[in-house]
């Protein structure tokens, strides 16, 4: 919340998979539902997605910031064809 008092576009929260990054803590779905009803700023989620996660988090996530998830892939166009088919439902 201060991020956005302070004139912040967008705020991000993650992992919102499993990862080994960090501590391994996650950003939870609940956060995400907290701020998509609460607060006017984008939410951004980020950090080892996949198409269950996204699915999940369509209905309260403004953007998905995707990146390691297709480039690791030997087929990107199609990982992000999965993905972004996915925020459809």
């Amino acid at each position: 919340m201060n991020a956005g008092e302070n004139g912040a576009d967008y705020i991000s929260f993650g992992p919102a998979g499993a990862s080994a990054l960090g501590d391994g803590t996650r950003a939870e779905l609940d956060l995400f539902d907290w701020w998509s009803q609460m607060i006017e700023i984008p939410v951004v989620a980020e950090g080892a997605l996949d198409q269950d996660i996204i699915r999940t988090l369509s209905p309260m996530t403004d953007f998905f910031a995707i990146g390691e998830e297709i480039w690791r892939t030997e087929d990107p166009v199609a990982a992000l064809k999965a993905l972004t088919d996915a925020m459809q439902g």
